[in-house]
């Protein structure tokens, strides 16, 4: 069985799993492939560590929907002021370049529903 590690704290902990979205996949792949150093941990939020995580996940939240406003922003600018394909194409890559700075303080969703789940097993017995 697989070790659960707190994303927040670090320590083994049992907690609510994340969800395993394009950004967790995309690491997991990584270190399977490239640094062959793979743990295969599941990575949960413990129960005392949930505020700083609530913290952080409100705060990736909201700069990744700021970003993305002031890439569109940029992009609506760029194609009005100039209209040509190289102004379409550079405002995709603002764009692109503002979600991939939203991401550098990254927090995954909780896998909400797999708790469910479980307490729900752990109650019917």
């Amino acid at each position: 069985m697989s070790k659960s590690y707190c994303i927040v704290c670090g320590k083994e902990k049992k907690g609510i799993e994340i969800e395993y979205d394009i950004v967790i996949k995309g690491i997991r792949w990584f270190k399977r492939n490239v640094t062959k150093n793979e743990k295969n941990n599941v990575l949960v939020v413990c129960s005392s560590c949930y505020s700083l995580y609530k913290k952080s996940r409100d705060k990736f939240e909201l700069r990744e929907r700021l970003y993305i406003a002031l890439g569109l922003i940029f992009f609506i600018l760029m194609v009005f002021i100039s209209h040509t394909i190289a102004a379409f194409i550079a405002g995709l890559v603002v764009i692109a370049f503002l979600y991939i700075l939203s991401l550098m303080n990254y927090m995954p969703k909780l896998d909400l529903e797999k708790a469910k789940k479980i307490k729900k097993r752990k109650s019917s017995r």
